[in-house]
């Protein structure tokens, strides 16, 4: 078991082979029995039937399949000899009785309407042919699995199974002509994505025949390397781009920062895939720029597709210009797929335009490094963006100083600005403030990192158009990074 977002998950995910010696017996004998019993129909399962009284539904559907059924009262002499019973009675206490009696003889035992009773449980089922994806609630709202269900019956076309069928017959040929599996595997990815898999779909096989054979015999055998960085947005799950999504599928290794959405590797990226953590704290560098610029340059010689998934946008504080030096050095292709960055999702999550009639005609984003602490001609620089908006990246240890520093410059003490933590998070939280007032409101508080500062009249329109609830808990959404892992194998 483990809690994923507090709720404790008890089933394992897997799929059993169909058993067409050892029958799974169906206690029960009216519309749910029916119903299971029709499930394991569909999937070539054998099954006998046992129910004192059985509806001629179920009869029909058992002579239909040829299975085997019983009237009579349930006995445990019924579960001589089975590994698998299904308990759809409609007597709470007959199906409890079943449940304790496959339990002290080691049966899987499936309880209709108890999840507390069930070994296992049928999910709701998406197939196309070979091609099945369970969806399950872990037995909590079988009305939402099945939603989901319809969901995804939408997404994947009805006639699928002719590509996989298509596939299935050039299984040989595609591992002949490309035996290493990088090229297989993008090659495969081409063919399901592109117009060949589209010809199949609508039956027309012969140009689906001639293009696949034509595109096979021009692919190269041979891996190729790449590197793409990638913005995995501000700390939403949901707001990582299609784009990125489609390439960490075809990662070979995955450079990853802190700052990046809880699960996403987990959604989307490859099991097999080499993950490797090279985040940064203030006070800590899990690893180097230069040392992150080695491995990348590691694994590009090994002609492995490298991503580098940055939280926020990989064009702001994020040494994209260093590392696509690399690339280039190595005379690799490369790409830049965009991300939310941590000023947007904050600001949109706080109600906030970061330009607006009224507000700001220009926006910028700056960082307070400790350089920049003492240079007059930074400082300086500010004197004229009183009628801009102002969002700090990485500066929380000196919003004091910069509050004091602004009202120096003649910005109004008045100016309205917000602290957004970890925004667009399950954690996401808003401080407001003035340049005047933050010291006092704030001075002696922790800001949970990542934060944000936005400063200008924009922040005006945060109380009115707020729409993200605080959050119920406090923590940290953002994990820590591993201590210790492989970075060039």
């Amino acid at each position: 078991m483990y809690n994923y977002n507090g709720f404790m998950m008890t089933y394992l995910p897997l799929f059993l082979k169909a058993d067409t010696e050892t029958p799974i017996l169906v206690i029960g004998g009216g519309e749910i029995a029916c119903a299971k019993t029709e499930a394991l129909a569909s999937v070539s399962a054998k099954v006998d039937v046992v129910a004192k009284s059985i509806s001629e539904a179920l009869i029909l559907l058992c002579e239909t399949h040829g299975f085997t059924y019983r009237e009579e009262e349930y006995t445990p002499g019924h579960l001589d000899n089975r590994r698998i019973v299904v308990a759809a009675t409609d007597n709470n206490a007959v199906n409890e009785q079943i449940a304790m009696d496959c339990r002290s003889r080691k049966i899987l035992v499936n309880v209709v309407d108890n999840p507390a009773l069930c070994d296992f449980i049928f999910p709701a089922l998406v197939r196309r042919g070979p091609l099945q994806i369970a969806i399950s609630s872990s037995g909590i709202s079988p009305v939402l699995a099945r939603l989901i269900k319809q969901t995804i019956e939408i997404l994947i076309p009805a006639r699928f199974e002719q590509i996989i069928g298509f596939l299935q017959n050039k299984k040989v040929a595609m591992r002949h002509k490309l035996s290493k599996l990088q090229p297989r595997r993008v090659f495969y990815e081409q063919v399901i994505r592109g117009h060949i898999a589209e010809d199949i779909l609508e039956g027309n096989m012969a140009r689906a025949n001639a293009s696949f054979d034509e595109a096979l015999n021009n692919y190269p055998n041979e891996s190729r390397a790449a590197l793409y960085l990638i913005g995995a947005g501000p700390g939403n799950p949901d707001l990582v781009t299609i784009k990125a999504v489609r390439i960490l599928g075809q990662a070979d290794v995955i450079l990853y920062d802190r700052l990046i959405p809880q699960g996403l590797m987990d959604l989307y990226a490859r099991k097999d895939a080499h993950k490797i953590a090279v985040g940064k704290t203030r006070h800590h560098h899990h690893k180097k720029q230069d040392e992150i610029d080695d491995i990348i340059e590691h694994h590009l010689h090994k002609d492995r597709i490298v991503v580098r998934l940055k939280g926020g946008d990989p064009g702001i504080y994020a040494h994209g210009a260093e590392e696509i030096a690399v690339a280039r050095r190595v005379g690799v292709p490369y790409q830049i797929v965009p991300g939310i960055s941590a000023a947007n999702g904050c600001a949109a999550y706080a109600g906030i335009p970061l330009t607006e009639r009224g507000g700001a005609s220009s926006v910028r984003f700056l960082s307070l490094y400790k350089e920049q602490l003492e240079d007059d001609d930074f400082w300086e620089s500010l004197r004229h963006a009183k009628n801009e908006t102002l969002a700090l990246y990485m500066s929380s240890n000196n919003y004091s100083l910069l509050c004091n520093k602004l009202i120096g410059l003649g910005f109004n003490a008045n100016t309205p600005l917000l602290v957004v933590e970890q925004g667009t998070t399950t954690h996401h939280k808003d401080y407001s403030a003035t340049l005047e007032t933050f010291e006092n409101l704030y001075a002696d508080h922790k800001f949970a990192s990542p934060c944000l500062m936005v400063i200008g009249n924009v922040v005006k329109w945060h109380e009115a158009h707020s729409w993200k609830e605080e959050p119920v808990t406090s923590g940290n959404y953002f994990t820590d990074l591993p201590i210790k892992e492989v970075a060039y194998a």
